[in-house]
């Protein structure tokens, strides 16, 4: 047992949708954290130890929380406190989302190099970029508005595996989730590890961006498709909310 989690152990996280994680080990916990319980009386401890030894002046974890609330704290104490809880909080996050994501069967793990479908949005959003060297009076469209309306209107981004040979699988990502300045386009340079629960399903020809709204074929929830009930689960490809990436030992 020692064995396998060591060779599961994440060594480099490239992307990390905190909030979904937060979320997911709240509903297996049956809500929030209970800090009255001895186990994460322990685990919160362990946070206010490591803090104190950063930041050093023997750290009082409640006493910071009502400076801060009465806004008594110094500036510069209090953006090096609260980087360094947040810091700890989010690698405690993330240690928990693994140890429990890896006994869920829910959670499918696909270990491969992605790549953004044709004349897609994703594709676009990884080239958008560099379409300021494109003279506006060369360019079919207004591109800076595009760029506009991407940012306020599209979320999550979905690439493909390039192991499947005839695409079955979406992987959707959150472009705010991306850790160390990486970016969608850095997929495509890297073979990681992607924890993903699979979300409904989609045609391929609807990542096409001329067909992005086209509503006209029903699309089946997630449980008709982990069940098989679904009349397109063989032809249409099942779309995965990404929460974790990155190189697993």
């Amino acid at each position: 047992m020692a064995k396998n989690n060591k060779e599961k152990k994440m060594i480099k996280v490239v992307y990390f949708d905190e909030q979904s994680a937060s979320d997911y080990i709240d509903i297996v916990n049956g809500g929030h954290l209970d800090w009255s319980t001895e186990k994460d009386k322990e685990k919160l401890a362990k946070i206010i130890a490591e803090i104190d030894a950063e930041i050093g002046g023997g750290f009082n974890f409640l006493s910071w929380v009502k400076a801060s609330i009465s806004g008594k704290t110094n500036s510069s104490y209090d953006h090096e406190t609260k980087t360094a809880i947040g810091t700890k909080i989010t690698n405690t996050l993330l240690t928990d989302y693994l140890v429990i994501a890896n006994a869920d069967k829910n959670i499918k793990k696909f270990t491969d190099v992605a790549y953004a479908p044709d004349n897609s949005i994703s594709l676009y959003k990884m080239y958008s970029p560099y379409s300021i060297i494109v003279p506006k009076e060369e360019a079919p469209i207004d591109l800076e508005k595009l760029n506009e309306a991407l940012e306020s209107a599209r979320g999550y981004y979905e690439m493909l595996l390039s192991s499947e040979n005839s695409p079955k699988t979406v992987l959707r990502l959150n472009n705010r989730a991306f850790r160390n300045n990486y970016n969608l386009s850095d997929l495509t340079k890297m073979k990681l590890v992607y924890y993903g629960i699979c979300v409904g399903v989609c045609d391929i020809s609807k990542l096409d961006m001329s067909k992005e709204f086209d509503f006209s074929k029903k699309t089946p929830t997630a449980e008709e498709i982990v069940s098989g009930n679904d009349d397109i689960s063989n032809s249409g490809l099942k779309v995965y909310d990404i929460v974790l990436a990155g190189v697993e030992r």
